[in-house]
């Protein structure tokens, strides 16, 4: 995902240290969610850091806070790919999965974003070869992979679907292809439209009063009147297409159908470029150039508000800790009053390589990590990474004012909305599509005719695929 991608122009260390020296600070936890998508596709050296047994455990002990068992009995040694704070957040677990299985021995070689993708094609297009017993996945790329090599992973669907009911519903289904389970989901991107407090206020425009995308609209207007020089929302009218995708997910609707036709010329899609021209024609929208000049908008004041998914609270606190209190969220508007306004962004997965030589250790690795409020909130506390594990969320730290966003309790309202988004599919052919939907927003915004440009944009993606179109 391109837009993604361009997260790693941001050290997710640097926002660990802010929000540790904040949490000291105000006695509250502040952790900004940061999707493990955003982490920095940083290749280093071929070290590894290497996390051995060190507890021992009783036969049938089981972990505080993690309810499983551990088994001293299952011996090994796996590896893990994984990158940056995606890595390191794994790593921090550790000590509680060494509880549990204190003969599994887990190494973590220092790998890059792009070098676990490229090292997981050629390995999977090898049958195999060289490839770990884990690896991260981005939730995107998963059916992507599980099209193109439907053999590659370990079928995980006796172990791991007692646990459907227990995960963002959303991030299940992408972990899954033809009614199996591929891999396990990790962290979600539940969406809420960030704003500046102080700039409605000073235009008496109340947040928490909107609630369809034409109220945004006119907000807007109001905001963008009350703020000379300040446009309402930054977006690259190009080369990310991040709006429109999230405004048809939160209608249920996406690229693809669930059956895999072209879904580019449906009602949802058509309503989703029109709101985007209908923003760009009220004069909302200020055009930049890629993440950098999103984050710039933001850091210098020139956008009001940003709809992006939870971990873009973590960009806000990093790059931009001078404006701490100015911040509140809102859902996303809802198409119709009264409509949906949940929706996703971003998110990863651990998956098991269908050649590794240890899967059962590979397995309890995901299960502690993953599958455990113990391990979820770990990781969420201390390295930003918002859980897909929906019990993780009875945590009390969920419900805890945070400073840095106007004193409100935001954690609660991203999982309160995660269990409402619905599934986005992707399939094998999941770049193009994004390609020719870009194309489209960038006509769309030059002038081009919402359903005609949509409906070019689907020709050109069956051109490219072979795939039928929906509804045709």
């Amino acid at each position: 995902m391109k837009f993604l991608k361009k997260l790693c122009f941001f050290t997710i260390l640097s926002l660990v240290a802010v929000l540790t020296l904040s949490a000291c600070g105000d006695n509250t936890a502040t952790t900004a969610p940061a999707t493990t998508a955003a982490a920095s596709a940083t290749t280093a050296a071929p070290s590894a850091t290497t996390a051995a047994a060190s507890a021992t455990t009783a036969a049938g002990t089981t972990s505080q806070g993690s309810g499983l068992k551990g088994d001293p009995n299952l011996k090994g040694e796996i590896t893990v790919w994984a990158w940056n704070v995606a890595s390191k957040a794994l790593q921090s677990n550790m000590a509680g999965f060494n509880k549990l299985y204190p003969n599994v021995k887990v190494n973590f070689p220092e790998i890059g974003q792009s070098d676990v993708y490229d090292k997981l094609t050629t390995g999977l297009a090898g049958g195999g070869a060289g490839l770990p017993d884990v690896v991260q996945v981005e939730s995107d790329h998963m059916d992507v992979y599980t099209g193109k090599f439907p053999n590659g992973f370990v079928d995980l669907t006796d172990k791991a679907s007692k646990y459907e009911k227990d995960f963002d519903p959303s991030k299940w289904a992408q972990s899954k292809s033809k009614n199996h389970i591929f891999s396990i989901p990790w962290d979600s991107g539940p969406t809420g439209i960030f704003y500046r407090v102080d700039m409605f206020q000073k235009a008496g425009v109340d947040a928490s009063k909107i609630e369809t995308w034409d109220d945004w609209i006119e907000a807007g207007k109001k905001v963008q009147a009350a703020n000379p020089g300040v446009k309402f929302m930054a977006i690259d009218f190009t080369k990310d297409d991040a709006l429109y995708r999230m405004l048809l997910n939160q209608q249920g609707s996406f690229y693809f159908t669930q059956d895999g036709k072209i879904n580019l010329t449906s009602p949802e899609s058509v309503k989703a470029m029109t709101i985007i021209k209908k923003l760009n024609d009220a004069g909302l929208l200020t055009n930049v150039s890629g993440w950098d000049g999103v984050v710039g908008a933001m850091k210098n004041s020139q956008a009001a508000t940003q709809l992006f998914g939870v971990w873009w609270s973590g960009t806000i606190i990093d790059s931009s800790p001078e404006s701490k209190g100015k911040w509140d969220v809102i859902l996303q508007p809802a198409i119709e009053k009264g409509g949906n306004r949940a929706a996703s962004l971003g998110g990863s997965t651990l998956a098991i390589p269908k050649g590794s030589k240890n899967a059962d250790a590979a397995w309890a690795f995901i299960e502690y990590n993953l599958a455990t409020s113990e391990g979820q909130n770990n990781m969420l506390k201390n390295f930003g990474l918002w859980p897909s594990y929906l019990p993780a969320y009875s945590d009390p730290f969920y419900t805890q004012p945070q400073p840095f966003f106007n004193n409100k309790p935001i954690w609660q309202l991203f999982a309160k909305e995660t269990p409402l988004i619905k599934p986005a599919y992707y399939t094998k052919d999941y770049t193009q599509a994004q390609t020719v939907s870009q194309n489209a927003q960038a006509d769309i915004l030059n002038g081009a005719d919402p359903a005609t440009a949509l409906k070019k944009a689907a020709d050109d993606l069956k051109n490219q695929t072979g795939r039928e179109l929906a509804g045709g």
